[in-house]
């Protein structure tokens, strides 16, 4: 039968969680947080006695007077379970103590990408990473999925001209006067810019709302181009608005006179409107 130490069979040791932390990536905080924890859960005496230290040493440990030594942190872990030690310890400690942090900063990526890999088959780790990369990487996805191209400058050409005048399926921009009130919005607030997250966010809350509509214009335009994906174009014109029209009511008088004639107007040509509004 072999000796308890503590109510832990010594040969058993290796065995437990503890084992596989490297102490030495514990900061002096951790160490004295997890040193408090033993002490109120042994007490006092228990503590100097299970650690085997004196009691001025303990004092200076958790006072900060000393660092709490590896080989007091290695007993002391000892008297916690795991759910006690992540609770103590932050993130990065934990990190450091198994590896995946080293002394030097660096990271142990292969162990990195062994953690990740646990995703194909734990589907809360899965939506995680997910949460974290849109939340924290959203422009990157965004480039990798192709839905923004990262090398699309923003450039008043004559091609974009004349896409506005000629090449437009819909709405096409003819008049001279518009043409130079969207040219010079461009080249004021877009020129220049990149495609980006950042820009779209820009146009869609900028105060003059033409821009929505000379940016769209140019989305289409590079669309029509194919210099950007079918993605990319469906997914702006979705996002970028285009500006809004407010309806201007206003009450007009209206002469009994022309309410006839346009009845008898209906009469004769559209019978069917007549007998809808008469």
């Amino acid at each position: 039968m072999c000796e308890l130490w503590w109510g832990l069979p010594v040969g058993l040791q290796s065995d437990t969680w503890f084992a596989k932390i490297d102490v030495k990536g514990l900061s002096d905080d951790s160490r004295r947080a997890i040193l408090e924890r033993v002490k109120g859960k042994l007490g006092f005496k228990g503590v100097l006695e299970a650690l085997g230290i004196a009691r001025g040493s303990l004092y200076n440990y958790l006072h900060g007077i000393r660092r709490v030594p590896d080989e007091v942190i290695s007993k002391a872990l000892q008297y916690i379970d795991e759910r006690e030690f992540n609770e103590i310890v932050g993130g990065l400690d934990r990190l450091r103590s198994i590896g995946i942090i080293k002394g030097d900063g660096s990271i142990d990526y292969s162990l990195i990408l062994q953690a990740v890999a646990l995703a194909s088959r734990d589907e809360y780790l899965k939506q995680a990473i997910l949460r974290f990369a849109v939340e924290h990487f959203r422009e990157d996805l965004k480039r990798m999925l192709g839905l923004i191209p990262s090398s699309v400058k923003l450039v008043w050409e004559y091609s974009f001209e004349e896409f506005l005048r000629e090449r437009k399926k819909r709405s096409k921009v003819t008049n001279p006067e518009t043409l130079a009130y969207y040219r010079s919005l461009f080249k004021k607030y877009l020129e220049g810019r990149n495609l980006s997250q950042e820009l779209v966010d820009y146009v869609v809350n900028h105060p003059n709302r033409w821009l929505r509509n000379v940016f769209r214009h140019y989305i289409q335009y590079l669309y029509y181009a194919r210099r950007i994906s079918p993605e990319t174009y469906g997914w702006m014109m979705e996002v970028v608005p285009s500006r809004g029209y407010k309806m201007d009511v206003r009450p007009y008088p209206i002469d009994i006179r022309d309410v006839a004639k346009t009845l008898t107007h209906l009469k004769s040509k559209h019978e069917l409107y007549y007998l809808i509004y008469r």
